[in-house]
């Protein structure tokens, strides 16, 4: 049972790590448009917005 459970959990650790930079990039890109562009986008539709690397040193890397 313990056995099941650690590979239950660490398959759902590997997933939630797999996704970090997919979500940093998203959020990345949200926050630049809020904060630099003053354009509010969300989520959906950043995903179809590529960023350049001067774009996103324009960023903050810290959140609040």
């Amino acid at each position: 049972m313990l056995s099941e459970a650690m590979m239950v959990a660490n398959t759902a650790c590997y997933k939630l790590v797999a996704d970090m930079p997919y979500e940093t990039r998203i959020q990345s890109i949200v926050d630049y448009k809020d904060r630099i562009k003053k354009v509010k986008v969300k989520k959906p539709a950043a995903r179809d917005i590529r960023l350049t690397r001067e774009q996103y040193v324009q960023v903050s890397v810290q959140h609040y």
